[in-house]
């Protein structure tokens, strides 16, 4: 990709549609537009953590289809790049992306996680959780202080316990073991913990603190359900700083991170090494702001901008319900088709209501190509998408993947208001089939919901589209199989022509067809002459080759209309339906193939002859004709025949 006038901030991190990353990538784009930086964010789709070998070095590690995702920093020119560290999780991941930072010689920042080599910006939860608990205690002056922390046993829950700890022990607080619940970060188990505190018979406390907004709000929602006051009969805290903490009524009171100081420092180093050209990797702490909000009463019970956000929230839902709609409906187009750009036909007709910004999709051409997967070393793709506002461009270009996404100098130069692009893999599982691109000017949740749906949609129809050639591509090569698996069961596999349960079979076929009662059929019994005395004098090599010269003489002569068979060992069946008698004669018959053997090429070299014996009868073709008895008639007067000759070769 070539260089923007512009400066690039990278930011790789899993799921960033969640709350908190997507608050700290607001952020971010918010405030590097003062420096004009652009933002370009990376969003993986999974959090699963993988086995970190440590026999290895970091660039032989192991890694999933997502880190296909983080190589595409490779092609981007980058001031600076941002990994959200504790939303990846994957060791493996992450070493990639540093080594690809530190390939590119730029300064990498790890957010809420330690990693060797990097910015390393780790959060002063300890500190935001003491501020929290020390508000209730000392500034609200609680003392019947109940705590609900996290799993138990886990690290960041533990470390909050201790927090609530220290300040009851430092306001002569004794800590009681009944007042400290475990709601495990998450709605249910705090619903659980909320229904035995109201029945353990020990009165209510004076204030519950949470170890974070999630268990905070539905700790508030049950005792709204119960009609006690908050905070009138009782505060509740929160802690991390949620938009659900923000939209709740009460507003909670929380702990949030500082980010914007965050962002100051990242854009701060970027600049130093824009000036220097030094990258003097540091610490730095990411501290909490105490937010005393209405859930502690710090702030008078007013309902803030209710009609704004229940409006807002209302829009937000009809465009859900109408997107998934649209999605649905290009799924369903697809079901049927066998090629991957019928989907690109059809994406502009479900999209076009929602073509607000920039949106780009492409495939490597591997998977356009119909396989299933993406070549990693295949560096060539193509578009299936490139919209911009409605401006539609046909599909089916091909670039290098270095070039990351074709026109988008054009889209920069065009739309200065669109300041961030969130990228995300198009797969289905470990399979990868190519990336999608967003571009955005007001960075908010429907708009990321809406990005995510759309590449979940996309994905889901090109496995579907993938999986209907697969099928189809089965069916044929199953077919293919039976037709060869039923012509080995009906042809001989020395000489290619009918075995005997294919003359059967054809000569049946034949027979019953109406047309051809009244014409008269001709049944040839044929033996070779001699096929002993080839075996055993010149070897069974040559009698194969005696064999196969004397079949392909028999189908010549006798032509494409004949069914000729070998029944087995030197012995021939073969029968033709003509409009006339007399046609052929036994002793015609012999000297057309005496003529053809003669001409078969190393026939002439060979120490023997090649002949055979022939019988033939001919009746003319009716409902009753009684098949057993001409192939018996044709056999006898074959033998006859070889009698015969026998007895003139001896004279």
């Amino acid at each position: 990709m070539e260089q923007q006038e512009r400066k690039t901030i990278g930011v790789c991190g899993s799921r960033i549609f969640n709350q908190i990353p997507m608050s700290f990538i607001n952020l971010l784009r918010k405030e590097s537009i003062e420096y004009d930086y652009y933002t370009i964010a990376f969003s993986s789709n999974t959090d699963m953590e993988e086995d970190f070998r440590t026999d290895v070095d970091d660039k032989d590690r192991d890694v999933s289809g997502e880190s296909q995702l983080f190589d595409l920093v490779k092609y981007i020119d980058f001031s600076g790049l941002v990994i959200l560290t504790e939303t990846i999780k994957n060791p493996s991941l992450i070493c990639r992306i540093v080594e690809i930072g530190k390939s590119k010689n730029i300064p990498v920042f790890s957010v809420d996680g330690t990693v060797k080599g990097c910015y390393n910006m780790v959060m002063d939860y300890h500190d935001g959780f003491e501020q929290i608990v020390r508000h209730v205690v000392e500034d609200h002056g609680c003392r019947k202080v109940d705590m609900i922390a996290g799993f138990k046993g886990h690290p960041l829950s533990e470390e909050r316990i201790q927090v609530y700890k220290k300040i009851l022990q430092e306001n002569g607080i004794p800590f009681e073991e009944g007042r400290l619940w475990y709601g495990d970060f998450w709605d249910r188990p705090t619903r659980a913990v909320m229904k035995e505190i109201l029945e353990d018979g020990k009165g209510l406390p004076e204030a519950i603190v949470c170890a974070n907004d999630a268990m905070a709000i539905t700790v508030c929602s049950e005792l709204n359900s119960k009609g006690i006051r908050v905070p009138e009969d009782i505060i509740v805290t929160g802690f991390d700083g949620t938009k659900d903490g923000k939209y709740h009524f009460p507003i909670l009171s929380t702990c949030e991170p500082d980010y914007e100081g965050a962002i100051k420092f990242i854009i701060k180093e970027m600049e130093k090494k824009q000036e220097t050209g030094n990258i003097v990797p540091c610490d730095y702490r990411i501290g909490f702001k105490l937010s005393g909000r209405q859930s502690c009463g710090c702030e008078s019970m007013v309902m803030h901008d209710i009609n704004t956000i229940v409006s807002s929230f209302g829009r937000d839902l009809g465009d859900c319900s109408w997107h998934n709609i649209a999605m649905n409906n290009m799924v369903s187009s697809v079901l049927e088709k066998k090629s991957v750009m019928d989907i690109a036909v059809k994406i502009p007709e479900y999209i076009n209501l929602w073509s607000d910004n920039f949106r780009f999709a492409c495939l490597n051409s591997d998977v356009v190509k119909y396989n299933r997967e993406a070549d990693r070393d295949n560096a060539e793709m193509v578009t299936v998408l490139w919209d911009y506002r409605g401006e539609f461009r046909e599909p089916g270009e091909t670039f290098d993947v270095s070039e990351f996404v074709p026109h988008l100098d054009e889209v920069i130069r065009k739309g200065g208001d669109i300041d961030t692009l969130i990228v995300r893999l198009l797969n289905s599982g470990r399979k990868v089939y190519g990336y999608t691109v967003e571009g955005f000017q007001d960075l908010d949740d429907r708009r990321l919901q809406r990005s995510n749906e759309f590449a979940m949609f996309l994905s889901f129809s090109i496995d579907t589209v993938l999986h209907n050639y697969q099928l189809a591509k089965l069916n044929e090569d199953l077919s293919e199989a039976y037709n060869k698996i039923a012509k080995l069961y009906i042809l001989d596999p020395m000489t290619g022509i009918y075995n005997r349960r294919g003359f059967f079979q054809k000569f049946d076929e034949m027979i019953g067809e109406k047309a051809n009662i009244g014409k008269y059929l001709y049944l040839f019994s044929i033996d070779m002459d001699g096929l002993k005395h080839i075996n055993d004098t010149y070897g069974h090599g040559e009698g194969d080759f005696a064999i196969i010269s004397l079949s392909k003489a028999i189908t010549r002569v006798l032509g494409d209309s004949a069914v000729c068979s070998r029944f087995g060992g030197d012995e021939f069946t073969c029968a033709v339906i003509l409009g006339q008698k007399e046609h052929y004669t036994a002793e015609g018959l012999s000297k057309e193939l005496a003529v053809v053997l003669g001409q078969t090429e190393g026939i002439q070299e060979k120490p023997y002859s090649v002949s055979a014996s022939i019988g033939l009868i001919c009746e003319e073709i009716t409902e009753d004709i009684d098949i057993e008895s001409m192939l018996s008639i044709a056999d006898k007067r074959m033998y006859s025949d070889k009698v015969a000759r026998k007895k003139e070769r001896r004279e």
